[in-house]
């Protein structure tokens, strides 16, 4: 049982805000998860992000919590019983704010180094030049396509996306933490394009957004790729390698068959590892694999919905398989969002005509389950 590995350090809210615990692995190693305080609430509600200081012979912290949590991480890190200046090194599970927030403030208070994949170094610095809207021209490319109001985002982003252009970072290439061979690192894209997993031997996996409690990770969109291409590192060429249900379909596979290989691995997220006065733990093999389920039969709802109703628009398609409740807000640009990555997964298959500015149609075919099986 999960509850008998773990300390309670410091005991948060029933949401899991606040949280500090010590995970015990089989090895005797220790894996302490601090949770920082988060934006999202309503019934998109995320929980606070789980970020995990790994206590191994060269100690590490995995992500930093949103913009302007770094202080208070490094209260917690205080308050577990720990040296900040004993972490060889500050990395990230991807680059979304609720993850990368804290990083710039931690690696300039403490000055330890901050490992990142290289499409983060790429896409977390600003390009004016090349930015598709004169009002992103200050923001990092990776946040080019965010939905959110030009209101909100000068009161809130351009601060945090100056200070992350001029982060010094280090780049984590391979499949080995450069200052700790025990840990393997596993680029799984989807989500985000600088998405990794941390895995400790064969004893724990930190796998950030890729796998979620109860709620399913929402995958980018291809259509990113346009926007990005000239900036990202030259291996990466094509949209579909990283970015897109295509991209983030692959990565649950890998985490099937890593689940399939280690089936008592330990899996560490970074929203809701404690959640409504419960704990929330993840079966890695069985999780991915319904988040795969679930991708296929929205996908065969959206045809299915499309071949008896005819073209319809987003917007259409988006109210008939959202829950009003999910819609207020910004939720209909999340609901647009995750429905515009299963088009382009059903457009790439044949199976619908989308011409992005007119209504989406059926073509009459139905190979997206074969295409999604081939994946």
């Amino acid at each position: 049982m999960f509850t008998e590995k773990i300390k309670i350090i410091h005991q948060g809210d029933p949401n899991g805000n606040g949280w500090i615990v010590r995970i015990k692995l089989p090895s005797g190693r220790n894996v302490f998860a601090l949770a920082t305080e988060n934006v999202y609430g309503g019934d998109w509600d995320l929980g606070p992000t789980w970020n995990y200081v790994v206590q191994t012979e060269n100690p590490f912290l995995v992500d930093t919590g949103r913009y302007g949590m770094g202080g208070r991480l490094l209260e917690m890190i205080d308050q577990a019983g720990l040296s900040v200046q004993d972490l060889k090194g500050i990395t990230l599970s991807h680059g979304h704010e609720d993850h990368d927030g804290g990083l710039v403030e931690l690696t300039q208070r403490t000055g330890i180094p901050a490992w990142v994949h290289p499409i983060y170094s790429c896409l977390s610095r600003s390009y004016p030049q090349q930015a598709p809207h004169s009002s992103k021209e200050n923001f990092s490319a990776s946040c080019w396509h965010c939905f959110m109001p030009e209101s909100f985002t000068v009161a809130h982003c351009l601060e945090y996306h100056k200070e992350r252009s001029s982060l010094d970072s280090r780049l984590l290439e391979g499949s080995l933490l450069p200052f700790d061979s025990g840990i393997r690192i596993h680029h799984l894209p989807g989500h985000c394009p600088d998405s990794m997993a941390f895995q400790i031997d064969t004893e724990a996996l930190i796998v950030g957004d890729n796998i979620l409690p109860e709620i399913t990770p929402h995958p980018s969109q291809e259509a990113f790729f346009l926007w990005t291409q000239k900036i990202l590192p030259p291996e990466f060429d094509r949209p579909e390698k990283i970015y897109g249900l295509r991209a983030y379909l692959r990565s649950l596979k890998r985490l099937v068959a890593l689940g399939r290989e280690y089936p008592q691995m330990i899996v560490l997220q970074a929203h809701r590892l404690f959640y409504d006065h419960s704990w929330r733990m993840i079966e890695l093999e069985k999780r991915s694999g319904e988040i795969i389920e679930h991708h296929l039969q929205r996908c065969a709802s959206i045809l299915s919905f499309l071949q008896k109703e005819g073209p319809r628009t987003i917007k259409e398609i988006v109210l008939s398989h959202f829950e009003s409740k999910l819609l207020k807000g910004l939720g209909t640009k999340m609901a647009e969002g995750e429905i515009k990555s299963h088009l382009e997964l059903l457009e790439h298959s044949g199976d619908v005509e989308w011409k992005r500015e007119d209504k989406v149609k059926a073509t009459g075919t139905t190979l997206f389950e074969q295409y999604i099986r081939n994946i």
